[in-house]
């Protein structure tokens, strides 16, 4: 069993180099018949438990780590693992003992690095350094054995009186052997989670050492991996193209000459390096990036200078030389192949748990007992703190007002808009404007180029980014429409969903006395109805959510909901089934003279009665805005029935419909659109009485 403590995961998408070796290593363990749980404690939102890990996942809240442990034990004590392993150094040395001894398993302390070497590098006081060092003894001391990646902290580790060391060095997939047909002249490539101070630093060197002295050779650097608000200007106005997390990390290097490690300090093996060998790439990096790996000049070219200032003649002469590029890249990737890959390091772990779980016996540690060792191990991390206390807005909030200050939810996830944004960039080889355009209620943003628009998917991600692709290629088979088309998409565990497509001419119909432009209105409708549904089989149903209404609700919404039940068994079944837009309305309309209509924005499209895009069309553009609808629902019937569908517009069922409609919106819109809420409770009254009047109502 291993607990993992950190924030290290968006649902199972590591983010982390921790969390990558837990994955990683013990997917391999799962696969060599191994019984392994993981107790992911994680204060990620963004990590809610899913069904797509390897082996099975507990997921704990984090007061059973730093309020009451209690839930954890018992945990633990069903489960009733051999080994537990554990590498945070706080709580091994907090409970990890008695975790183990409540289960009788072995406890396994897997030490990724020097803790007060790292600290030291970092700029953490003496005493913050002296306190790192006291804790790391004190889990080594508890441990019945120790995990090292390396020989460097494995030496540490036996200095520290462990009672067995082991050393299971990190590893990478090899996959297929890269191909370097497509090599990008003077690429450079950087692997991090810059929210690492180490490689926050090493990205900080690329901007103003390496990237300006490769500009002037046409050269670029590309930073993989997630980042934190205060570094997305380190891609602007400089050669570095920041890409944020990708899913295929072997193809995004696949493009680049030079795998870069500029390491000033750090702990451990480094994962990056790993990457870029099993890439077949050359590195260049510091001594540092290359512990625990054997003879770097094999493979790589290793800067030597102070404050790594050999380092850009260093990539500029891998650059220059295809001979000794190809050589040292084949030969880090043999060395991964034959080495360093994630099923020999689970092999080796698998040795090191049965040694420890053969030997292990019901022990204490006294070096975990003094009263200043309980109190450094009992403290609430600071990160702990950051995550408490920090705001979190909802999805649901007002649109910001045109003040010039920067949308909640664009503030909020600015980094992960960010990295989905560059993703895009990256495959399309497109650049986009950096100011978004805020969709409604912040659900979604849309970035524009020249040729191209982007969007990124904000609430429900990975449904409204399909919804959106399947819509525009059905509505892209229909006659006498224009509809964008699809130039790329990604659905990333973990990641904001995106969807790129052509940038269509024209402007939305802004004139509500325009005869012309309000049939247009009606005849696209007709047009989009008239896809076949039996061809609409993939996409997902159209509904609103109906809830409950409160005790308390608005008389309006009360005579709503009365209304609504009385006549729901006749009106259902006049419901006609086709494709729905979701959204339908001028404002996702484009008119320019010449071509025909377009239409964008499918992101709430699916099956259900075509009624409601009616219903959108008859409220927003007919009832708020005051075009004609008559002339509005004529352009329907007319179109509609030169494309041979002959029935006329049902006036009562459009009605039901549109008392649906306002049912939905003030669930909602009394909290974050008061303004609609507004209008629809002033609108609803008229609706009503002609729902409910006898004869063919009234429009």
């Amino acid at each position: 069993m291993v607990l993992f403590d950190t924030a290290g995961f968006q649902r199972s998408l590591p983010l982390t180099g921790a969390a990558a070796r837990t994955l990683h290593l013990n997917r391999h363990l799962a696969e060599a018949g191994v019984e392994v749980t993981l107790l992911l404690c994680d204060l990620n939102p963004r990590s809610r438990p899913t069904s797509h890990w390897p082996f099975p996942v507990r997921y704990l809240p984090y007061e059973a780590l730093y309020k009451d442990n209690g839930p954890l034990t018992a945990k633990v004590k069903d489960l009733a693992p051999e080994v537990l392993v554990m590498s945070n150094t706080q709580l091994t040395v907090r409970y990890g003992r008695a975790l183990a001894d409540a289960a009788g398993a072995a406890l396994l302390y897997e030490m990724h690095d020097d803790e007060a070497a790292v600290a030291r590098t970092i700029g953490s006081g003496e005493w913050e350094c002296r306190q790192a060092a006291v804790l790391q003894a004190a889990a080594v001391a508890t441990a019945d054995a120790v995990v090292a990646f390396t020989g460097r902290d494995a030496d540490l580790a036996t200095a520290l009186r462990a009672a067995a060391v082991h050393v299971v060095s990190c590893g990478v997939e090899p996959g297929p052997a890269p191909r370097r047909e497509r090599e990008t002249p003077g690429s450079a490539a950087f692997v991090g989670n810059l929210y690492y101070e180490p490689n926050a630093r090493a990205a900080a060197f690329l901007r103003t050492r390496l990237a300006p002295a490769l500009a002037p050779r046409g050269g670029s650097v590309d930073v993989y991996g997630r980042y934190p608000r205060n570094l997305r200007t380190l891609g602007t106005g400089s050669p570095i193209r920041l890409h944020g997390p990708v899913p295929d990390l072997p193809s995004a290097l696949s493009t680049a000459e030079v795998g870069l490690a500029p390491l000033d300090s750090g702990g451990g093996m480094k994962l990056k390096v790993l990457q870029y060998m099993a890439a077949g790439l050359p590195v260049v990096g510091t001594a540092e990036a290359f512990a625990g790996l054997p003879d770097p000049s094999a493979f790589a070219l290793v800067s030597t200078a102070p404050s790594m200032a050999d380092m850009p003649g260093l990539v500029a002469r891998l650059q220059d030389d295809t001979t000794l590029r190809r050589q040292l890249g084949t030969a880090g990737r043999q060395l991964i192949e034959t080495e360093f890959s994630w099923a020999t390091a689970a092999g080796l772990a698998l040795r090191a748990y049965r040694s420890a779980y053969g030997t292990a016996g019901p022990t204490t540690a006294p070096a975990t007992g003094s009263s200043d060792i309980r109190e450094l191990a009992g403290r609430t991390p600071y990160w702990l703190h950051e995550w408490r206390t920090r705001e979190e807005p909802t999805m649901g909030e007002t649109p910001a007002p045109a003040t010039g200050r920067e949308h909640p939810v664009l503030a909020r996830l600015a980094s992960e808009i960010d990295c989905a944004r560059q993703a895009a960039e990256s495959a399309l080889d497109t650049v986009f404007d950096h100011a978004a355009i805020v969709g409604y209620g912040g659900r979604s943003m849309v970035f524009l180029s020249r040729t191209a628009v982007l969007k990124i998917y904000t609430h429900r991600p990975t449904e409204r980014a399909r919804r959106e692709i399947i819509g525009l290629r059905h509505a892209g088979q229909v006659p006498s429409l224009r509809v964008p088309e699809v130039l790329g998409h990604d659905n990333v565990e973990g990641a904001l969903s995106w969807v790129a497509a052509t940038r269509l001419d024209g402007t939305a119909p802004d004139d509500i006395h325009n005869p012309n432009e309000t049939r247009t209105l009606g005849e696209v409708a007709a047009r989009l109805h008239s896809l076949p549904a039996d061809a609409l089989t993939e996409l997902p149903a159209f509904g609103r959510n109906i809830r409950p209404l409160a005790e308390d609700a608005h008389p309006v919404q009360a005579r709503l909901s009365t209304v609504l039940a009385a006549t729901e068994p006749v009106q259902q079944s006049s419901c006609v089934t086709g494709f729905v837009h979701g959204d339908y309305s001028g404002r996702n309309l484009l008119l320019t003279p010449g071509p025909p209509p377009g239409v964008i924005d499918f992101e709430g499209c699916g099956v259900g009665c075509v009624y409601e895009d009616l219903t959108n069309l008859y409220v927003q553009n007919c009832l708020i805005d005051g075009r004609d609808t008559a002339l509005a629902l004529s352009g329907y019937e007319e179109e509609s029935s030169r494309l041979g569908r002959t029935s006329g517009v049902d006036a009562r069922h459009l009605l039901w419909h549109t008392a649906r409609y306002f049912r939905w919106v003030l669930q909602w819109a009394v909290e974050i659109d008061t303004a609609l809420a507004d209008q629809i409770t002033a609108l609803a009254p008229g609706v009503l009485d002609a729902l409910e009047s006898e004869g063919t109502p009234r429009l």
